[in-house]
C-alpha cells in the first residue's frame, strides 16, 4: 500500500514543479521564488584608444570610431592587463581598450576595463 501512494504522488508532484515556471511566465509570483524587484541594468560595451585619465576625477576618455566617450570608475572597477589597476592607466595614453560599463544617468560607468592592445613606445 505504501508503495502504491507514492507512485500516485510522484506524478502529481512532478506536475505541480513543471507548471511553476509557466505561471512566472505568465507574470505570478511564487512564494517559493524570490524574483529581484528590478533587472540589474544591462550593460554595454565601448571600445577605442585611451585618450586621457583623470585620477582626481576618477574619470577616463577613450576615443571610439565615433567619437570620444567619458566613464567615470571606482574601486569595484575591474581592470585586466595594466598593473596597478586603473592607476597603471594614467601612463597608457594610445592603448586599446574594451569597457563594459552602465548608464547612471547621462554617466557612462566603468564596471570593467580591458587593455586590448598597448600602444607602441615612442
Amino acid at each position: 500500500m505504501h508503495w502504491k501512494s507514492t507512485i500516485t504522488i510522484t506524478p502529481l508532484a512532478c506536475a505541480l514543479l513543471a507548471s511553476m515556471p509557466l505561471a512566472l511566465e505568465a507574470g505570478q509570483t511564487s512564494s517559493l521564488v524570490a524574483l529581484p524587484s528590478q533587472a540589474a541594468p544591462a550593460l554595454s560595451t565601448a571600445q577605442g584608444e585611451l585618450v586621457d585619465v583623470d585620477a582626481k576625477a576618477r574619470t577616463l576618455q577613450i576615443r571610439t570610431a565615433t567619437g570620444a566617450m567619458d566613464f567615470s570608475y571606482d574601486d569595484d572597477t575591474k581592470v585586466t592587463g595594466a598593473q596597478k589597476g586603473v592607476a597603471g592607466l594614467a601612463t597608457m595614453a594610445g592603448t586599446q581598450l574594451g569597457i563594459q560599463y552602465r548608464k547612471d544617468g547621462t554617466v557612462n560607468h566603468a564596471v570593467t576595463i580591458e587593455v586590448r592592445a598597448q600602444a607602441p613606445r615612442q
